[in-house]
């Protein structure tokens, strides 16, 4: 369902993502044993999330959920194991039938691309968040190429085609628009996920409306681009009595990597490093400031000096999570 074009292994912000996302699941691992849970998400032909999770916490009951006929092929024939149930179904009829209401857990990633759906995909957070219990954790990958909703023509100034993406926008998600946070000076490519946030947050909190003593907690938010702009927030269904506690156990609050106030979302964007280039600043990590490695290169990485230091500084941030791509002898 995912359906990019670029190969997986690749795309280097989305595998930070996913490695943080691991990350955050080690956390809460503290305080639930993540590996009695049940993993639901979006596998694709590769079912990449599907391995690095299952490698990590030894899930057994896992199912990914697949439209596309060929791809749902390829997936059987990529199986990586055997506790993986690859089921040909459209999400939102997944999300109707199955029963969330099990002995386990359960940890679901909605991992949508496509921006002409967004309605549907936001109906389905809300119709999941509705069946969820507590502690059960999801996540959701979202769309947040602003042009992708709609795009820049010639002719046509900044703040018209603001105002179209506004008015694109409000009429796709109608009463799902929280018209109180976002007006269009927004809708701007860097603003562009921050919009989309917002409206993660305001679905989720209508959803959770109906369910007394529990509430949907953000734990991070970020977004990246490898071809597209993403968005992906990830939560956990709680007990109001109990947030203190998970926070205290979990030590997420304290984790440079969260982002449990809804506050606009992390950019993953690293540089593309040689390898020699990364070793070399790995070696100053952690204790060195920016400027000081930027100085000790040597060289910018952007003709710009204030570019280049926040390109270093993205690359700080998320270096323990960054992938080596490397080729190997088969």
């Amino acid at each position: 369902m995912s359906g990019e074009t670029i190969p997986y292994q690749l795309r280097q912000n989305k595998a930070i993502d996913r490695y943080a996302f691991i990350e955050l699941l080690s956390k809460i691992d503290k305080y639930q044993d993540v590996s009695q849970y049940k993993y639901i998400g979006f596998g694709g032909h590769s079912l990449e999330d599907f391995k690095s999770i299952h490698t990590r916490f030894n899930i057994q009951n896992m199912t990914s959920i697949e439209l596309d006929e060929e791809v749902y092929k390829r997936q059987k024939f990529n199986q990586p194991h055997n506790c993986i149930d690859c089921v040909l179904i459209s999400s939102g009829e997944f999300i109707e039938t199955f029963d969330f209401n099990g002995e386990k857990q359960t940890i679901i990633w909605l991992d949508y691309t496509k921006p002409s759906q967004l309605r549907n995909q936001i109906e389905e957070l809300q119709a999941t968040l509705e069946r969820l219990h507590s502690f059960d954790i999801v996540k959701i990958t979202l769309n947040a190429n602003a042009a992708s909703y709609v795009s820049c023509k010639g002719g046509e100034n900044p703040e018209e085609i603001q105002k179209k993406r506004f008015d694109d926008l409000r009429n796709k998600l109608g009463n799902l628009f929280p018209l109180a946070s976002v007006d269009s000076s927004m809708m701007t490519a860097k603003m562009f996920p921050t919009v989309l946030n917002l409206i993660v947050e305001y679905s989720a909190n209508v959803a959770m409306r109906g369910q007394s003593g529990v509430c949907f907690q953000p734990l991070t938010s970020f977004s990246y681009s490898d071809g597209q702009t993403m968005l992906t927030v990830t939560g956990i269904v709680l007990d109001e009595s109990l947030i203190d506690d998970f926070f205290i156990k979990t030590n997420i609050k304290e984790w440079s990597l969260s982002n449990t106030d809804w506050k606009e979302p992390r950019r993953i964007d690293i540089p593309n490093l040689t390898l020699k280039e990364r070793l070399h600043i790995d070696a100053l990590l952690p204790n060195s400031d920016v400027k000081f490695i930027q100085d000790n290169l040597g060289f910018m990485f952007d003709k710009k000096e204030k570019i280049s230091l926040e390109m270093i500084e993205t690359y700080m941030t998320f270096y323990r999570q960054s992938p080596y791509f490397s080729k190997i002898a088969f």
